[in-house]
């Protein structure tokens, strides 16, 4: 029997451009989850200046269509902090977006993907269901709902960076055998010169031999690259592509993977 096919979306950092990501998605009839932290505080090296996410009336809108997950109170990577300031900034961002949208969250995404397993334990202490990281090439559903993998980032990479980024990826995870799970995934992507051509042979991949497509971005990175025709067009595919009944968010996919739910946890494909 065919193993079924789901397919989501995730956007990171909350910047107010996240609403123009929201009307694509909308416009195609896709889900997406996006994560919100209180601010992105000065000093990262993406966003070197830091800024304000979109206002609460703006999020509010947001959370009416789609999933709202927490991203610390100030953007901060936890694994590098002491424990009790990694609890604050989970905690805090936490209750300040609870605050925002007047509603309890149940998912997390770390900052920069950084993460080990005591803050893994935090976030799960903290009442969170499941945490996002940034660990890509999956095809499947996760084992540990608090390390969701990701598929594809929305970004023109180069292959040679994607090759780069899997074996810095693997020596990171070094004895945990992650690599047979990534490598059919990596493979597809990384035989494709551009974006659109490995956005869509992973798409058809999943659909047609079942598991999870998870691509995740920055709605201010896609405007620097003036990424958003691109965006449009990788969306229509999808929308092409995938039924109505598979396009979930971040917390569903959670739930598909434990032992309660309807879906059993998949092999990777």
């Amino acid at each position: 029997m065919k193993r079924p096919a789901l397919f989501t979306t995730s956007w990171d950092d909350g910047h107010p451009l996240d609403l123009r990501v929201a009307d694509l998605l909308h416009k195609h009839g896709l889900q997406g989850t996006f994560y919100v932290p209180g601010r992105v505080a000065p000093g990262g090296s993406c966003n070197p200046d830091g800024f304000a996410v979109m206002p609460t009336p703006a999020l509010r809108r947001l959370g009416a269509e789609f999933e709202i997950g927490s991203h610390t109170l100030d953007h901060r990577s936890l694994d590098g902090l002491p424990i009790d300031a990694a609890r604050h900034q989970i905690v805090a961002g936490k209750r300040w977006l609870e605050d925002q949208l007047g509603r309890p969250v149940a998912g997390f995404c770390y900052p920069n993907g950084h993460h080990n397993a005591a803050v893994c334990g935090l976030v799960r202490e903290s009442g969170f269901q499941y945490g996002r990281t940034t660990e890509d090439m999956h095809a499947g559903l996760p084992a540990d709902p608090f390390r969701m993998p990701v598929s594809l980032h929305f970004y023109p990479r180069r292959r040679v960076d994607i090759a780069r980024g899997f074996v810095r990826e693997e020596r990171r995870r070094l004895g945990e055998w992650r690599w047979p799970r990534r490598l059919p995934t990596f493979l597809a992507a990384v035989t494709r010169d551009d974006f659109g051509a490995r956005f869509r042979a992973l798409v058809d991949r999943v659909c047609e031999r079942g598991g999870v497509f998870h691509m995740w971005g920055h709605s201010w990175e896609v405007d620097r690259f003036n990424g958003w025709a691109l965006l449009d067009s990788a969306l229509r595919y999808a929308a092409e592509r995938v039924p109505a009944e598979a396009r979930v968010s971040n917390a569903e996919i959670a739930r598909a993977a434990a032992p309660s739910g309807q879906i059993r946890p998949l092999m990777e494909a």
